[in-house]
């Protein structure tokens, strides 16, 4: 859930002492600070599961997830943004005020909930599009079994909607298919 820290424009070198030294993660876009509240229990186990099964299947394949604390720097200048999950293959960093930057992700994931729904699949979405590396975007819905992937083909966005709990998520970039069955597993929902 994020909420917008003041409505005045925050130069680049303020949010990122802030961002060094803020207890919640916040996001910087055009000039806003967005700091991220915490998550509901469905939420979290989602991602625990998510970067269960990322890790696992990622082990030798040379790519790396990364967990929501991991920051992403979308494009030249703002906005920086930190989603629940990304995966890099050969992990490039920049480093600014200390904290190192992720700057070639190529998969982002998002875990949807009544808060951030909107955002994500509006805003941060054309945001995340301007990443080069990027080839897959999933949101996944944190309320009902609902996996939406987004594949990059060229120029535009191809949308795949999964349902069904025993199909599975297939993630061709970095060779891996996700079953629904595990990234929902202990999560009460569905």
């Amino acid at each position: 859930m994020a909420s917008s820290l003041r409505r005045t424009f925050v130069s680049l070198d303020d949010y990122f002492a802030l961002d060094r030294d803020a207890a919640p993660r916040c996001e910087y876009r055009n000039g806003e600070v967005f700091c991220m509240g915490g998550a509901q229990p469905e939420h979290n186990t989602i991602c625990v599961n998510l970067l269960t099964e990322l890790r696992t299947g990622l082990r030798e394949r040379g790519c790396r997830p990364f967990p929501s604390d991991q920051r992403v720097k979308v494009n030249a200048g703002s906005p920086y943004l930190y989603p629940d999950l990304s995966v890099a293959c050969d992990p490039r960093y920049v480093t600014i005020n200390g904290l190192r930057t992720l700057q070639n992700p190529v998969l982002i994931i998002e875990v949807l909930s009544p808060s951030t729904a909107a955002d994500d699949r509006g805003a941060k979405f054309l945001q995340y599009q301007t990443i080069d590396t990027l080839t897959d975007y999933v949101l996944v819905d944190s309320t009902a079994i609902a996996v939406l992937h987004y594949r990059r083909r060229g120029s535009w966005w191809q949308p795949l909607l999964i349902e069904d709990p025993g199909s599975v998520l297939a993630l061709d970039t970095i060779g891996l298919a996700l079953p629904l069955a595990a990234i929902y597993l202990d999560s009460g929902v569905g």
